[in-house]
């Protein structure tokens, strides 16, 4: 016969409904379908919002909904006879109103999952299974390796997947790009508060 301690059904809940750390999975603009597209000025886009939950990256997706932010997965192309530098020469426009693009690193560190909060499993250190019989018990210390492996664990998965959402992010980081005539590039990029609103792009000097 077998029986736990109450401690260890209560830290097996809290850990429970606190979820473990996420892998990341790339989003890989340029194997995306877009079905949104706008023109103008001689300069083509196609994008896509919600691209983090499509990918399977709720943790990410949620962070990006409670940051008041949207990550969104672009294609841009250059119809004009003249190469465009997309920071100096591109505005951004979510329905009427204009919108910035965010650096990678500032974009990774608002929707990144939190390493430390994962700290709390170490509790499971403390966890120990008492086995019985009809003449004897035996305290078995299985926390020991349980809280410490599952903290470690989790830290790391939640380290890797930072690390790989900015990688994505700064491989797809169009900000400093130049796109020459009859060119398509394809980027990332993260904005505050567009409301999911149409985009479109403008030239500097556009009318």
């Amino acid at each position: 016969m077998k029986k736990i301690f109450i401690q260890t059904i209560i830290l097996l809940s809290v850990l429970l409904i606190s979820g473990c750390a996420s892998t990341y999975k790339a989003i890989n603009p340029r194997q995306l379908y877009y079905t949104a597209h706008s023109s103008r000025d001689g300069v083509l886009i196609s994008y896509k919002y919600n691209v983090l939950q499509e990918k399977g990256n709720k943790k990410f997706a949620k962070k990006e909904l409670r940051r008041g932010m949207q990550i969104i997965a672009i294609k841009l192309t250059n119809k004009t006879d003249r190469t465009i530098n997309v920071r100096k020469d591109l505005i951004f426009y979510a329905g009427d109103n204009p919108i910035y693009p965010m650096q990678p690193v500032d974009v990774k560190n608002k929707v990144r999952q939190s390493v430390f909060s994962y700290l709390p499993y170490l509790l499971l250190t403390f966890t120990t299974v008492i086995f019985s019989n009809s003449s004897s018990e035996v305290a078995v210390p299985v926390g020991i390796v349980l809280g410490p492996g599952i903290t470690a664990g989790n830290m790391a998965v939640a380290a890797t997947a930072n690390k790989r959402l900015l990688s994505e992010l700064n491989e797809y980081n169009i900000l400093d790009r130049n796109i020459g005539p009859g060119d398509t590039v394809f980027g990332i990029i993260g904005v505050h508060n567009s409301g999911y609103g149409p985009i479109s792009v403008r030239l500097n000097n556009g009318k």
